[in-house]
């Protein structure tokens, strides 16, 4: 790496100015503003409800770390970076920044990183009162909360779809469903496939309107439960990106639920990203923001079998996915049956 860069990286995250300073252009939709024709100074102030000297020092700051351009004084305009700062972007990352919703959250558990070195456990149930699933389903910010997992769902279910010889009929059940978005996909694509979404209430609401929208009406049942109380029958289970969410107790608890909801030619499919694998940039990353948030992890495949072989289940095969996530394959363990 170039020395002059790697100084400059190691000065922002000791400054711990730029992530802040992200955020504040997110919630002021800063990005939005300019492209609307408010890119000069005083126009932009007054859109954004902002100071305009401090908006100015604010704007100086980040065109230098090439966020934004002026390519006159006084006059900004978007780089390739801060055009993901748009509302409409499909990352939807000014959402997640935004300090008046989910991310606010998010942010007060990750400074809480020392805290949670020394006492071993997550900081948000400490901080907000509540662990967070809990917390969401009280605030207004859930419903944003499941709005976002729909969006990033949407960025890597046709994969799913196209990447594994899923039966021409038969029954999924998806455990953590979200709003819907896999399953959508899933029985467009399987005509006769029937489907059970299991979460809880606010995405299961949003689920249903998209199912139901899309013309699946006959061939879902919503349910909205907990994937720890016993589980409906199925010959398929599906748990995407749900495992990391939770530790390792909880995560054999959840597969446990399934193997003994299964028969013996029943499939459990895993669908994550294996913290060996993946860009250890984002893996880490993700790694030590799930166990803030939720308590959770990220696993390598051999954590994932483990785990697996704890709740009576096998591995069978590992799909890869071209967006990195992979589809881990189980069945009930030779010598298992559903009662055990």
């Amino acid at each position: 790496m170039n020395d002059v860069l790697a100084a400059h990286q190691f000065a922002e995250a000791v400054s711990g100015l730029a992530p802040v300073a992200l955020r504040a252009a997110a919630t002021l939709r800063l990005a939005d503003h300019i492209i609307a024709g408010h890119d000069r100074l005083p126009a932009l102030a007054e859109q954004a409800g902002a100071d305009p000297d401090l908006l100015e020092r604010l704007l100086r700051f980040l065109v230098c770390r090439q966020v934004f351009d002026e390519p006159r004084p006084g006059v900004y305009g978007l780089t390739g970076l801060s055009i993901a700062l748009l509302d409409g972007h499909p990352s939807r990352l000014r959402s997640w920044l935004d300090q008046s919703g989910i991310g606010s959250h998010l942010d007060a558990a990750t400074t809480n990183l020392l805290q949670a070195l020394r006492t071993g456990r997550p900081p948000y149930a400490e901080l907000h009162g509540k662990p967070f699933y809990e917390h969401l389903a009280s605030h207004p910010a859930g419903v944003t909360f499941d709005g976002l997992r729909g969006n990033h769902a949407e960025s890597f279910a046709t994969e799913l779809v196209k990447s594994y010889p899923w039966p021409a009929d038969g029954h999924v059940v998806d455990l953590g469903a979200g709003t819907g978005v896999l399953l959508d996909a899933l029985m467009s694509t399987c005509p006769r496939l029937r489907a059970t979404l299991l979460d809880l209430p606010e995405a299961v609401r949003l689920a249903t309107e998209r199912l139901t929208a899309a013309g699946h009406g006959d061939r879902f049942t919503a349910m909205a439960a907990s994937f720890f109380e016993p589980l409906p029958p199925g010959d398929i289970y599906t748990l995407v990106n749900v495992l990391h969410n939770w530790s390792d107790d909880d995560a054999v608890r959840i597969l446990r639920g399934c193997a003994r909801a299964a028969a013996q030619d029943t499939l459990v499919l895993v669908v994550e990203r294996l913290l060996d694998e993946g860009d250890p940039y984002a893996m880490t990353a993700m790694d030590l923001g799930m166990f803030l948030f939720v308590g959770g992890r990220e696993r390598t495949l051999g954590h994932y079998q483990k785990l697996a072989s704890a709740a009576g289940l096998a591995h069978v095969e590992t799909t890869e996915v071209p967006s990195g996530l992979r589809i881990l394959t189980f069945t009930l363990a030779r010598g298992c049956s559903s009662a055990d």
